[in-house]
């Protein structure tokens, strides 16, 4: 006996070609947004590093200074007000060995090249207004404000 073919056998291979093409489309799509985000997310973790990275530097530059002066300073300076659209926080390391630079959730830090017998104390935060950095040489104390 033989079999017919028939046209619900046609219509089906069509579906079935369909949602393959389907499916591997929406593959591709999902590869091509993956790779698309993910250079961003990196281009802009960089980005920020570098930024955050530079006003440690700045700011570590400009304590240094104020201690090799051996006289009591006080030293104003400008800080962007964001980096690379976020808020920020300046502060010393726990053993005032470097300056450190929060963004969000991740601290960047550059060395702090100060006598042992330094105290470092205080924070900058990033939002307008003076940001100073005060050395008393009596104390022996450099203080951000």
């Amino acid at each position: 006996m033989r079999r017919l073919r028939s046209t619900s056998d046609e219509g089906i291979a069509i579906a079935a070609e369909y949602v393959a093409l389907l499916g591997i489309s929406l593959l591709i799509f999902t590869a091509v947004f993956v790779g698309v985000s993910s250079f961003n997310n990196t281009a802009s973790a960089d980005a920020r590093a570098q930024a955050a990275y530079s006003v440690a530097v700045r700011v570590s530059d400009r304590m240094s200074g104020a201690v090799e002066s051996h006289a009591s300073v006080v030293d104003e300076m400008a800080l962007p007000e964001r980096i690379c659209g976020r808020s920020y926080l300046v502060y010393p390391s726990g053993d005032g060995r470097a300056v450190c630079v929060l963004v969000g959730r991740e601290a960047y830090e550059a060395p702090l090249i100060v006598p042992g017998d330094i105290n470092v104390e205080g924070f900058m935060v990033s939002a307008p207004g003076s940001h100073r950095i005060q050395y008393e040489a009596s104390s022996k104390t450099l203080t951000l404000t």
